[in-house]
């Protein structure tokens, strides 16, 4: 009788054993498949972010309102003038002493590895000054043409910098002077992607390498952006 009772306790764990080890099973195969979803709901809810090195882009490309600035020469510029290719823009100022001249030889270096890449058509980049009453004229221009002959300077009054500011989610201040009146400018360092249809597309973050702007620039010309 006891040899009985033995043999059906230990038939007992040993079903116990194959049903926690049944459980256990279908838990990892439950949470397989639960990553497996998470992954696919990434994909679909990134989109074409896990293309891009450097670049973030923006669920939806967002349309630009009006606003006007002037060239070193004088010209104005104005939304009309985006459009047909991808427009970078930069917000800065000439006696910027780190972000600006750091931020343009990155790009200067992009722009180079982009010609070897025969990328057409090339972007433009709009160096923006925040400090028109310093970079008025051409002095700005020659600052940006110091890193890249292509690259354009504009600038314009507070009132005219904020209507474009505000609408790319940039920001500027300029601190008191010092004793000797010179001031520095506190300003966004982040660079805004403006598709060839002229609408707000992305950006890059601030310190993002030559070779991650060009390898997405690249990717965003071929896409037709």
């Amino acid at each position: 009788m006891n040899n009985f009772k033995h043999k059906a306790d230990s038939g007992a764990m040993r079903s116990g054993r194959a049903g926690a080890s049944g459980r256990v099973v279908t838990i990892l195969l439950m949470t397989l498949v639960f990553a497996l979803i998470g992954v696919v709901v990434a994909r679909q809810w990134l989109g074409p972010q896990a293309e891009y090195l450097a670049a973030s882009i923006y669920p939806e490309a967002r349309p630009m309102t009006a606003f006007e600035l002037a060239d070193g020469a004088g010209q104005r510029f104005s939304e009309a003038d985006l459009g047909g290719r991808i427009s970078l823009v930069f917000f800065g100022f000439t006696n910027c002493p780190d972000i600006c001249p750091d931020t343009l030889q990155v790009l200067a270096q992009a722009f180079a590895k982009l010609d070897t890449m025969r990328v057409a058509p090339l972007p433009q980049l709009l160096f923006v000054s925040v400090d028109p009453e310093r970079d008025g004229g051409t002095a700005m221009q020659d600052y940006a043409a110091f890193f890249d002959p292509r690259f354009k300077a504009l600038t314009g009054s507070d009132e005219q910098l904020q209507v474009l500011t505000r609408q790319l989610g940039a920001m500027y201040f300029r601190q008191a002077p010092d004793e000797s009146g010179f001031y520095t400018v506190d300003h966004s360092g982040m660079i805004v992607i403006i598709d060839s249809a002229g609408r707000m597309y992305g950006r890059f973050p601030q310190g993002s390498d030559a070779d991650s702007i060009a390898a997405d620039l690249f990717r965003l010309v071929r896409a037709g952006v």
